[in-house]
């Protein structure tokens, strides 16, 4: 610990409370100071701007002194509060130096479904050299479910983040476009472009499907046009799969254009305009923040935000 932090006087009963004190709170507090602002400090820690008010009520608590005031201007510094904000800079800091030592050759459990994997993996791998990377497969479904049982530490989850357990964060990192895709030569037969969707009611579709417990179970693949509505063609677990079976078959798919990429710069894949189809979903980072550090989310952040740019 620094000179300055050792310097600040503490009332009797801190002392007696610092293991109740939150690192998390402690790091909202640094959010405030830096952005002068309780939303900025929300956005940023992805909180509420009321959570970010009980934390800086819990650490004002904690230290018996009132460390920032609320003007026109914004949220300003008290006194105690300038004083206090450099030392738990500086035990922040140290924290992650500690975690960061602890984390050397770790492991890092990734779930993303296959095509996020095959786009993005590379990424995450070659921004965390001191960390190995185990990645398993599903579907954001059952990756949400085994979040809750503590499975995973970093999940890459397409659509929603919600329902995540209380020690989870995520980060927006892009969006994932979905969109139609076909064989040149099926996109001949069709004619002429863009399609209505009453002209894709006799043509097959690869579907995406999983099997859990020895049941086969239909997966939803955000298709504006509904499953019941649609020819059933081939069946398959992963979209890369499912669409290398487009690329060879007269048969449809419709899936995240970021896995179709290969595939369509090759030519063996075409994308098919169909009229009123615009789908996009927000694309997260989601990690478990007892397990994964900051520096080490900051990192993974910053390459999965250069990878979908």
């Amino acid at each position: 610990m620094t000179e300055k932090a050792r310097a600040i006087p503490l009332p009797q009963t801190a002392a007696l409370e610092v293991a109740d004190l939150r690192v998390a709170d402690l790091l909202t507090f640094l959010a405030v100071v830096r952005s002068s602002s309780l939303t900025a400090a929300a956005r940023e820690r992805k909180v509420t701007p009321s959570q970010v008010s009980k934390a800086i009520t819990r650490v004002e608590t904690h230290f018996a002194r009132k460390l920032v005031e609320r003007g026109s201007r914004g949220v300003l510094l008290s006194e105690a509060g300038r004083t206090l904000a450099p030392a738990l800079e500086a035990i922040v800091t140290q924290l992650e130096a500690a975690r960061g030592a602890t984390q050397e050759g770790a492991e890092i459990q990734l779930g993303a479904p296959s095509y996020l994997q095959a786009a993005l993996l590379p990424a995450l791998a070659a921004s965390a050299t001191n960390v190995r990377i185990r990645a398993f497969e599903l579907p954001p479904s059952l990756l949400r479910a085994n979040a809750q049982d503590d499975a995973f530490d970093v999940l890459l989850l397409p659509g929603g983040t919600t329902h995540l357990p209380a020690s989870w964060v995520a980060h927006e990192v892009g969006a994932v476009k979905k969109s139609l895709f076909g064989s040149p030569a099926l996109e001949k037969k069709l004619g002429r472009l863009p399609l209505t969707p009453e002209r894709l009611a006799d043509v097959p579709f690869v579907m995406p499907t999983y099997k859990q417990q020895g049941r086969v179970v239909p997966v939803d693949d955000d298709c504006p046009l509904p499953r019941r509505q649609r020819r059933v063609g081939h069946q398959v677990q992963t979209i890369l799969v499912g669409l290398d079976v487009a690329a060879a078959t007269d048969q449809l798919i419709f899936g995240p254009v970021i896995a179709a990429h290969r595939h369509v710069a090759t030519g063996v894949l075409v994308e098919i305009p169909v009229v009123g189809w615009a789908v996009s979903e927000p694309l997260s980072f989601a990690c478990n923040v007892d397990r994964v550090s900051v520096r080490l989310q900051s990192a993974f952040d910053k390459a999965l935000r250069a990878a979908m740019s």
